[in-house]
């Protein structure tokens, strides 16, 4: 099995991410009179991971700045105030969060006089709406949007995010500048490539003199024409912005490859950044449409470090989880894009553990005769694969725990009711394999105290205690149990050993629960788990990569 790109852990400048999987900037037009709402606490911790990367939507640098009804601002002390609880609750969970700040330009719904490089306005009825005709900056007012960008940096930094996302991509105000389809000035920020991507490169200066260039991104779209802001070279304006933005020694440069890939029509693009990526000596950031397939390409092929996803990750709010284990992806629903509704749309897509578990099929009696064979069969496989004995699970809420748990098991026939017929079917198991590979060579793993996905008892210690007893005619080797107690290193509990009935019934090895011995021994630290990497396909990270003693730093 091959390492998962995606999941790898990353170093981005003074941040270790855990793994590559990046929140993209998603406007959603869910803050009213443009102040961050509280909900947007659950949409962004819900998407959060100890270690990961995200992308706040797209925040407003000034009044002027805002596009669309009901996004963000950052230009305010009152929005510093209100993006403060929304940070920490990723802060909480271990994430690293940036806040893009930005200034729509031309592109504005917003009722209020649009501005730009060009008194051109966008087509009217171009994606339905009728654009008026901005106003053509002047000299002063580009130094004073320069201004509104330092301040919302600053402001960022103040409502605790690690840093800021300046928005230079899809036909906004900045991509206006540097694309010469829209640019029309003659004057020292129009006409030639350098003078258009001028203006850009003074908000950068302007943001890093600000907060300082470890703490700065910015996204860039230059093969895309979005908005009508196309170039006739995108390849030249992307390399020269590439490199122009070195001097500055940014953290990373986010790129917006011109791909846009759904599930049901994916399409094999080339990688166009590329050129950019070589020549950028930052992190390089890619995004586009990309599905779990086409991102760990990218990133195995070394055309960028991370990669930001857009839609999927808002559907699928657990999408690293997702990935590590190939699970399927819940399906956007655009309906929902854009709307006000504070509870349909974005936060209400299932996580894994909210799965909606489908109705079972109740075995009939013959059925159950043929798992029992199955049993059978994989314990005399077990043997020629060289096992010296097996375990039957017959805990944790699995079949064989849901058949003795009367929480679960409500059969009428000779499989359920009273307590020896609910245990009918596990000790029936025990029987076959006791048969196929000898008593000798058979454990068996219980949790009767427990009601692990639903599967509780209304009278666990009755229950153990038959079992315990039941399982000595078969004279079986050990009966593995486990307690009702979840122990962290963090938070130790002192519970009660509700096995003792059962240890003493059972006359084989008793078991309750590497180094691990040694470490008890020798009264040792114990390393921590890291929950993040449960449950995952990487063959090398976790599991076998936490250090033994003689191997402690």
């Amino acid at each position: 099995m091959e390492r998962t790109p995606l999941l790898t852990s990353y170093k981005m400048g003074n941040y270790q991410l855990s793994h590559r999987v990046v929140l993209a900037p998603l406007t959603r037009c869910r803050s009213y009179g443009n102040i961050p709402q509280p909900h947007a606490v659950l949409y962004y911790s819900q998407r959060t991971t100890d270690g990961g990367l995200l992308i706040s939507e797209a925040a407003g640098v000034s009044e002027t700045a805002q596009g669309y009804p009901e996004t963000p601002g950052i230009w305010t002390k009152k929005h510093v105030e209100a993006w403060k609880p929304i940070v920490q609750a990723v802060h909480d969970k271990g994430g690293i969060f940036f806040c893009q700040i930005w200034h729509a330009g031309r592109v504005s719904t917003y009722g209020k006089a649009p501005i730009s490089c060009t008194d051109k306005g966008c087509t009217p009825g171009l994606n339905g709406v009728d654009w008026s005709a901005p106003d053509r900056l002047s000299i002063d007012e580009i130094t004073q949007v320069i201004d509104d960008f330092r301040l919302a940096a600053r402001n960022a930094i103040e409502a605790g995010f690690d840093g800021v996302e300046i928005h230079g991509a899809h036909g906004y105000l900045l991509d206006q500048f540097m694309k010469d389809t829209v640019n029309d000035r003659t004057d020292d920020y129009g006409g030639t490539l350098e003078k258009r991507c001028r203006f850009v490169l003074e908000i950068v200066e302007g943001v890093v003199e600000e907060i300082g260039a470890d703490k700065v991104g910015i996204r860039l779209s230059p093969f895309a024409d979005y908005m009508e802001s196309g170039d006739s070279n995108p390849e030249a304006l992307g390399l020269f912005m590439a490199e122009s933005l070195n001097k500055f020694g940014i953290l990373y440069l986010h790129v917006v490859e011109p791909r846009m890939v759904t599930e049901e029509d994916q399409k094999d693009t080339p990688y166009n950044s590329l050129t950019m990526r070589n020549v950028f000596k930052g992190t390089f950031i890619s995004a586009g449409g990309y599905t779990k397939v086409d991102g760990n390409k990218v990133i195995g092929e070394g055309h960028a470090d991370l990669v930001a996803f857009g839609r999927l990750f808002l559907a699928n709010p657990d999408l690293p989880k997702r990935f590590a284990i190939d699970a399927p992806l819940n399906k956007y629903n655009r309906d929902t894009f854009y709307t006000p509704d504070p509870i349909v749309g974005y936060t209400d897509y299932p996580s894994l553990d909210q799965v909606d578990w489908p109705t079972p099929h109740r075995l009939s009696i013959n059925e159950i005769a043929q798992v029992i064979d199955e049993f059978k069969l994989a314990a005399r496989y077990a043997m020629e694969a060289g096992f010296d004995g097996v375990e039957i699970h017959g805990a944790h809420g699995y079949i064989l725990d849901q058949f003795m748990k009367d929480a679960v098991n409500d059969r009428t026939d000779e499989y359920g009711g009273t307590l020896e017929k609910r245990c009918r079917f596990a000790l029936e198991v025990v029987e076959a394999v006791v048969e196929e590979i000898g008593a000798e060579k058979v454990g068996i793993r219980l949790s009767p105290f427990a009601d692990y996905m639903e599967s509780g008892d209304s009278y666990p210690e009755a229950l153990g205690l038959f079992m315990a007893e039941s399982l000595n005619k078969f004279g079986i080797l050990y009966l593995h149990v486990l307690e009702p107690r979840m122990v962290t290193l963090e938070e130790p509990q002192d519970t009660p050993y509700s096995s003792l009935a059962m240890r003493k019934a059972f006359k084989g090895t008793f078991i309750t629960a590497g180094d691990l011995p040694k470490r008890f021994a020798t009264d040792a630290s114990l390393n921590k788990y890291d929950r993040s990497t449960f449950c995952t396909p990487d063959p090398i990270v976790v599991y076998t990569d936490y250090p033994f003693l003689d191997q402690d730093i």
